[in-house]
């Protein structure tokens, strides 16, 4: 399954570009992330299918769909827990493919590519015990 993380407003050709590369054999169904509501999303990351999330960046950070997204899906109680000995991860090692696309060329800003791994590794999937690949797509120029 593919999430598509741009605004339905705005077609990136770069977003579309992925995509299309992702779903070339036509072995994925292709959603945006506003389609389904959190409980359906959270049915389909509890079950075997593929998740490869596309997403945009925007001036050091995720588009407001992928954040909205993690913050309403990825939620206290089904993806993590407090009890009295700390924080536990529910994602059981779950993995998710993230597709990034940004409007800057490959040698671009390297300190900015790192503060997003980062926040995604550690902030948003490693916390919860799940895994991610992170794949960047730049505008070649």
């Amino acid at each position: 399954m593919i999430i598509n993380f741009h605004p339905k407003e705005i077609e990136s050709k770069l977003g579309v570009q992925v995509i299309s590369e992702l779903n070339k054999d036509n072995k994925h169904q292709v959603f945006h992330s506003t389609d389904k509501s959190k409980q359906e999303w959270q049915d389909i990351i509890r079950s075997e299918e593929e998740l490869h999330l596309v997403a945009p960046v925007y001036w050091w950070g995720f588009s407001y769909n992928f954040d909205k997204w993690v913050q309403d899906v990825i939620a206290y109680g089904f993806a993590f827990l407090f009890d009295e000995t700390g924080k536990k991860g529910l994602m059981n090692g779950r993995k998710f493919n993230v597709h990034l696309t940004h409007g800057h060329t490959p040698d671009g800003d390297p300190t900015m590519k790192e503060n997003l791994e980062e926040r995604l590794r550690t902030g948003i999937f490693n916390y919860v015990g799940a895994e991610v690949e992170i794949i960047w797509y730049m505008v070649q120029r």
